[in-house]
């Protein structure tokens, strides 16, 4: 790692980050992403920055995140340069995490990244750290395809469905989407309740492995 340039970093709140649902934070704005933890509706640059924010939102360890929160400035040589982390989240322990979301090929073709990832030291400094997370990381499967499925299931969150798919978690113990189906029934749209569930943090689950019958669902703390 690069040593800090000269000059004393400082951190200042980022005029890119427009919490308002109708305000676009970004000129090369490609979509707009609807998130659960930030309950705001935020714009998104590339679907690989979209496809974090899925997996930010479902992530059980992820208690929240902001988006283009802050804005590093320091000088160097004779003028002064500055880098926006993609997201601050937070951790549930309560650690303070920078994330970038970066195509592989730009990594490979500037693994300093024009001399910013000093960035790290001044993370370090704040007692957060930084993660650059590129399509590996991203694209992990299964993780994204049910962190997608997750996210999508929050529309079967109904009164109704919510009223039946509770009483097969009575017992607040962890229990087979198998077992589930068997008490409350296979109807998809319960199945989609329970995982609409996990999308708002009341149940948990596996990220990493298929979702099947096997598959255990865990009451938050449990």
């Amino acid at each position: 790692m690069e040593p800090m340039e000269a000059g004393s970093p400082r951190w200042e709140a980022s005029s890119s980050f427009l919490p308002k649902a109708n305000r676009l934070s970004y000129r090369s704005c490609s979509g707009w992403y609807r998130s659960i933890k930030c309950n705001a509706r935020l714009p998104f640059e590339s679907l690989l920055e979209r496809d974090l924010m899925v997996i930010q939102d479902v992530d059980p360890n992820v208690a929240n995140f902001a988006l283009k929160p802050e804005t590093l400035v320091w000088t160097g040589g004779q003028r002064e340069q500055s880098y926006t982390p993609d997201f601050r989240v937070v951790t549930q322990e309560g650690k303070v995490v920078y994330r970038e979301a970066m195509p592989r090929r730009k990594f490979d073709a500037d693994p300093s990244l024009k001399g910013r990832r000093r960035i790290t030291d001044a993370c370090v400094a704040r007692g957060a750290s930084f993660e650059l997370w590129t399509e590996t990381e991203i694209r992990k499967q299964p993780r994204l395809a049910n962190c997608r499925r997750i996210r999508a299931a929050v529309a079967f969150l109904t009164p109704a469905n919510l009223t039946i798919v509770r009483t097969g978690l009575v017992d607040g113990r962890p229990i087979s989407l198998a077992t589930l189906q068997a008490i409350i029934g296979s109807d998809p749209l319960l199945v989609g309740a329970l995982l609409g569930l996990v999308a708002v943090g009341e149940l948990t689950l596996d990220l990493d492995a298929v979702i099947g019958p096997d598959t255990q669902l865990s009451p938050r703390g449990s």
